[in-house]
């Protein structure tokens, strides 16, 4: 490989990188759900258990990525400011003391998707680029 060759894929490297350093998070819900927008603060009742319906009345149900996905730890920064560590032993707790059971879990964006475009009142979050008409963006997480 010359020079020239090693230049031009650390270049690329770097770009592709930087792009997906950016990526957007957003918060979406089923586009059947009536709910057109929400709250930080709504966002972590719903996730964090404090509130199991949407404004509308209709059963929230969350669904989180699992453990290992960029994603997951990115979502809970930006959210709470915590690290998955803090996220996961808050869910222990609540488990243990039988108050409240965490989202359900799939392994990736496409998963997510799904999820809440099958569930009535699924809620979850991915990159802005992988939204799709299966869903509406609710919360929008600035970079």
């Amino acid at each position: 490989m010359s020079l020239r060759q090693i230049k031009n894929l650390l270049i690329g490297l770097t770009l592709c990188c930087a792009g997906h350093a950016q990526a957007e998070l957003v918060v979406i819900v089923n586009a059947r759900s009536g709910v057109a927008a929400m709250t930080r603060n709504e966002v972590i009742n719903i996730f964090f258990g404090r509130y199991r319906q949407f404004f509308n009345g209709l059963e929230a149900q969350p669904v989180d990525l699992v453990d290992g996905v960029p994603e997951r730890a990115r979502f809970y920064a930006a959210l709470v400011g915590k690290d998955l560590a803090d996220v996961d032993a808050y869910w222990s707790r609540q488990m243990f003391s039988g108050r409240m059971r965490p989202p359900v879990r799939v392994a990736n964006a496409e998963e997510v998707i799904k999820w809440v475009a099958t569930q009535p009142g699924g809620i979850g979050f991915v990159d802005l680029a992988k939204a799709d008409a299966r869903v509406r963006v609710i919360y929008e997480f600035k970079p």
